[in-house]
């Protein structure tokens, strides 16, 4: 389960790099991100123009399997993952996400910060759900969609985000486009010999700790 990521890019450069018309809300210098937290996802508002709008992470009740994460291959058979599927879809910018893995002797998983080389900001597909809270005002929550690891990174990190390429982000977001036979085959996570993990500190365990040091890579002791 992915439960922590980053998002270090400017909002300028987010803007640019997924073609958005408006900036509602823009979250960035994020180094910690933890479920029930507000950050920015880009969606279509009800004009189907693409805007960069805040959600919180984690659908409700928050506790269910699919709050956080929602695996791919479970929306055909899910009512309601599969009526989010259909048009209220979204892509969440993300510079890395975190993992654990068992380093040597250490007594604790060492946290593990994993990014795609050359990219700032990768687009991850995600879907939301919205209603009006008794005030009046909309709120919208957000599932971040992941799929089985392959390769070497498996064996410490079971499931990884869906990243999207830039026809898959056009498609993802494409108020048209609502059967899932047609997207399917942007449902993929990326090979694991494509990305980069490096251990950090493992002070990103804690939901209120947010730092640069969150994603700055560090040197482990040789338990060889």
């Amino acid at each position: 389960m992915i439960e922590r990521f980053s998002l270090t890019a400017d909002v300028s450069e987010i803007v640019e790099r997924f073609g958005i018309k408006k900036v509602v809300v823009g979250h960035t210098n994020r180094f910690n991100v933890a479920p029930t937290q507000n950050v920015s996802i880009i969606m279509n508002d009800r004009h189907d123009t693409r805007v960069l709008q805040e959600a919180r992470w984690g659908l409700f009740p928050f506790w269910a399997k699919d709050s956080v994460n929602a695996d791919y291959a479970a929306l055909p058979n899910k009512p309601f993952l599969h009526r989010m599927m259909k048009r209220q879809r979204c892509v969440i910018p993300c510079s890395g996400f975190y993992g654990q893995k068992i380093f040597g002797k250490e007594r604790e998983p060492r946290a593990m910060h994993t990014v795609l080389p050359g990219h700032t900001v990768l687009g991850i597909a995600g879907m939301y759900d919205c209603w009006r809270h008794s005030s009046g005002k909309e709120v919208r929550a957000f599932t971040m969609l992941t799929a089985a690891t392959s390769g070497s990174m498996s064996v410490w990190q079971s499931s990884l985000p869906i990243v999207l390429d830039e026809e898959g982000i056009e498609d993802w977001l494409n108020p048209k486009q609502t059967e899932f036979s047609k997207l399917r085959k942007h449902m993929e996570a990326p090979e694991s010999y494509l990305l980069r993990s490096y251990p950090v500190t493992n002070a990103v365990h804690d939901e209120w700790y947010e730092a640069p040091d969150c994603i700055r890579e560090i040197v482990l002791p040789d338990f060889a």
